[in-house]
């Protein structure tokens, strides 16, 4: 039954390859538990070495000050399920540029990690966070070549991120189908597969 609800709900379109700020955004019978409508904010890619991405629409049920040691929070702050690997690490994306010394610009008006210092100074501050940061646990990693059989195998639509802002603000499954709708028509009956194919 699986199989056929996957085929019924395939869409067979070549994808591109991922660069840093794309999108990957999960097909709906993907069964790895981890990247079940999940999206994924590529990092980096690179068909020698492999691809690095954070899921970002995932919560741990944790918050900062839970995880991390001598930070002051005004705020709960969730930390996301970055993925499976290294879930022992933190990695932040953000948006405040030369605010955070070090941190890497990965596409235009996002970044990634920075001085640790100087994030927890901001967060200690009562700067606004919701929009401007998100934190992880762990991050997602394919081998080369791993990603780009995963796309030959229609596992994962590449999206272009519309803004920055897009991968640090919604969360969970609506942030899935949001950016599910915005695929084209070709997509719009993944929004109708259930979450669980086993409850059909």
């Amino acid at each position: 039954m699986d199989d056929l609800i996957g085929d019924i709900f395939s869409v067979k379109r070549h994808q591109p390859d991922p660069v840093a700020g794309s999108l990957l955004v999960a097909a709906p019978v993907l069964g790895d538990s981890c990247f079940s409508h999940a999206l994924v904010c590529v990092i980096e890619h690179s068909a020698d070495v492999g691809t690095m991405g954070l899921v970002t629409n995932k919560e741990s049920g944790y918050m900062l000050d839970e995880l991390v040691r001598d930070i002051d929070t005004f705020c709960d702050i969730p930390v996301f399920i970055g993925g499976p690997v290294h879930n022992d690490q933190l990695y932040y994306l953000h948006t405040l540029g030369g605010a955070i010394p070090g941190s890497l610009e990965i596409a235009d008006g996002l970044y990634i990690g920075g001085d640790f210092e100087a994030v927890k100074s901001y967060v200690a501050g009562g700067c606004q966070v919701e929009g401007r940061m998100r934190f992880f646990v762990g991050y997602s990693g394919w081998t080369s070549g791993q990603l780009r059989q995963e796309l030959d195998n229609h596992d994962w639509v590449v999206s272009k991120m519309l803004e920055p802002g897009d991968v640090i603000v919604d969360k969970g499954e609506s942030a899935w189908r949001a950016q599910v709708s915005l695929l084209g028509e070709n997509y719009r009956m993944w929004l109708n597969c259930p979450g669980d194919v086993s409850f059909n």
